[in-house]
């Protein structure tokens, strides 16, 4: 019995996840995302883009592991199963869950993306660059953005292969863009 506790208390902790951003500089950056699409700050372009670029990092940074990533993760997994199940003995049926739902976060990295786009690349692009969050009126948020944003932000860990790898280094990057900007704008955060 005593050998027990001494080898619980030997056991090394599992180490802490690293955040980019303080639990303050979480609130207050999605706040400010809050803000910047609620009040229609700016031209619509430039104010999504803006709103977008914080919300994506600061959903992941805020609500990593947390209880709404997790059931968001487990109700898009029984969803999947149970559209599965409808197929019966089809061969469709066999599909991995965890690449149909990383396949689906890659889509929408890929929206998003075409979202963010210039609209003057469309000649170059096509029509993917004309994708835009629709314009939202006066005092209101923009739901596709946030449609987009939280999923984003939740599950952007889950596809693998070069698009997880892609969606990953696109998630750092904005992260560190971000993560000083709450210092920056109210100090040290």
């Amino acid at each position: 019995m005593t050998v027990t506790y001494l080898l619980a208390a030997a056991a090394p902790a599992a180490p802490a996840p690293e955040y980019a951003m303080s639990p303050t500089a979480v609130a207050i950056t999605l706040l400010l995302a809050l803000v910047i699409d609620y009040m229609s700050i700016g031209p619509n372009s430039i104010r999504d883009r803006l709103a977008f670029m914080m919300a994506v990092p600061v959903v992941r940074e805020g609500f990593n592991d947390s209880p709404l990533d997790k059931w968001t993760v487990e109700t898009l997994r029984d969803f999947i199963q149970s559209l599965l199940d409808q197929t019966g003995d089809a061969r469709i049926a066999g599909a991995s869950i965890n690449l149909i739902i990383g396949t689906l976060v890659g889509f929408l990295w890929i929206y998003a993306i075409g979202c963010m786009l210039p609209t003057k690349l469309s000649k170059r692009l096509g029509r993917f660059a004309t994708i835009q969050f629709r314009a939202s009126g006066l005092y209101r948020l923009n739901l596709p953005l946030w449609a987009a944003a939280v999923p984003l932000g939740l599950m952007s860990d889950l596809p693998g292969g070069f698009v997880g790898d892609v969606t990953r280094m696109l998630l750092e990057v904005t992260t560190t863009i971000v993560a000083p900007l709450p210092a920056f704008l109210f100090g040290d955060a």
